[in-house]
């Protein structure tokens, strides 16, 4: 009798329990839910994407059941899925997106809205949420991670709100590509976008202006016109500025890069061959190789996949490949870096890795460890971000004369890491062939007759 009695105060606490998430709207006992204890489903995914030549965007929501609609916001600073976390910066809010303005499963904003007109060479971060046909909210979806705050160390704060946002980075107008720089060179490169008309490139420290139609086209690039114009006879390692410059006479933009001395080779270092047992793992595995002096160190990280596409000697392959001092190499390795995992890179002194590589194409965001904070978590600063093209080739003539269409090498400058630590992350989920890696450190006696 007494397990009877016992059982029955089970059932009515948890009936209890039950009743405190209803509510009777009248005398008839007509029960609903009450609103303030149901939550809308989040959308299930958010992707934005940039048109080059438009900086229009294009939004595709991961649509949902009962959604009667979504609401976008949009900004210059970071947002997340937490709404109680301050946001520095302006927010723009489009309200009320039903699906039946979608346009193959997508919306555009143009270049010129009436919230904010895109720019250039800048980063946009987005979120959505959904409302529901009962008039629910769902909570923030940005990439899927949450961050509600909690945390009391600024910087892991500011480290965990950085990491929990959805962003694009639009395209820089002017640019000088890593292997476009030399000792005594620079290569400017721009693509014309349909908004406004180029018509010089001019050399500020020079005061040299150079008109456009004496450019060349970047047969390389499909989807926009790209234009590069060589910029030879200058000085070792001094910096330089340059400017685009429409039909008008405006400046509409500016990059300052600097010549370098040549890479000393006979001071590099190089991983150039590994075993398969060397590089692939399992999912969630590390796997750390080195150069054979054991000089400098590459750790691959297994974090989203297990890395494939092991090609050694026996497989008779060859893959040519731009050195640092652009002549050829001809590797017969290649490892596929998967998905979203992770480079790390340890090294003694500051320097140049140069990546033997074939993305997809693939962008990293390459970071220098700052050591612990007072809770004892990692602490990273990005310094550099850099893009491994896919099928990005350059005809270099080997020792035989033959020419060869190489792989160009993709080239970080690594300095001030705690440790000599480098990471090195893709901004998206995209796979990468490495053939080697080639560290040079920097020349103490560059510079010196």
């Amino acid at each position: 009798m007494k397990k009877i009695y016992n059982y029955i105060i089970a059932v009515a606490i948890v009936l209890t329990g039950m009743l405190q998430l209803v509510s009777c709207k009248d005398s008839n006992n007509d029960w609903s839910t009450d609103p303030s204890v149901t939550k809308q489903r989040p959308p299930s995914s958010l992707t934005v994407e940039v048109d080059s030549a438009t900086l229009d965007m294009s939004i595709q929501i991961g649509t949902i059941a009962k959604a009667a609609y979504y609401e976008l916001q949009m900004s210059e600073s970071p947002l997340t899925s937490n709404a109680d976390l301050p946001v520095e910066g302006t927010v723009y809010t489009i309200s009320n997106i039903t699906e039946d303005q979608f346009v193959n499963g997508k919306i555009s904003i143009t270049r010129q809205n009436e919230y904010c007109e895109f720019k250039n060479n800048a980063t946009y971060y987005f979120r959505v949420r959904a409302i529901g046909q009962d008039g629910t909210i769902s909570n923030w979806y940005t990439n899927g991670m949450l961050y509600y705050g909690g945390i009391s160390n600024e910087k892991t704060a500011k480290n965990m709100t950085e990491n929990t946002y959805s962003a694009v980075d639009t395209p820089s107008l002017l640019w000088v590509n890593d292997n476009d720089i030399d000792p005594d060179a620079l290569t400017t490169s721009w693509y014309v976008p349909n908004y406004v008309t180029i018509a010089k490139i001019r050399n500020e420290t020079l005061g040299i202006e150079v008109d456009a139609s004496a450019a060349t086209q970047n047969p390389d690039y499909t989807k926009v016109k790209v234009w590069y114009y060589k910029w030879e006879g200058l000085e070792v390692n001094k910096e330089y500025t340059f400017s685009l410059l429409d039909d008008a006479g405006n400046v509409i933009a500016t990059i300052t890069q600097s010549t370098e001395y040549a890479p000393n080779m006979s001071l590099a270092h190089s991983i150039l061959a590994w075993e398969k047992i060397d590089v692939i793992g399992a999912k969630g595995e590390s796997k750390v190789v080195y150069d054979p002096d054991n000089y400098f160190s590459i750790t691959f990280n297994e974090e989203s996949a297990a890395n494939s596409g092991y090609v050694g000697p026996s497989d008779n392959k060859k893959y040519y490949c731009q050195t640092p001092d652009k002549k050829v190499y001809i590797s017969n390795y290649r490892v596929q870096v998967k998905n979203t995992n992770t480079l790390e890179v340890k090294v003694p002194e500051s320097g140049r890795l140069y990546l033997y590589a074939n993305g997809s194409p693939t962008t990293y965001k390459v970071s220098k460890y700052l050591g612990k904070d007072e809770d004892n978590n990692d602490q990273w600063e990005e310094i550099q971000k850099v893009t491994v093209k896919k099928d990005d080739k350059t005809p270099i003539q080997d020792e035989g004369g033959s020419t060869r269409q190489c792989y160009k090498f993709a080239k970080l400058k690594l300095s001030g890491a705690v440790d000599g630590r480098y990471k090195i992350a893709p901004t998206a989920s995209k796979s990468c062939y490495y053939y080697g890696f080639v560290f040079v450190p920097d020349d103490p006696n560059a510079g010196q007759e």
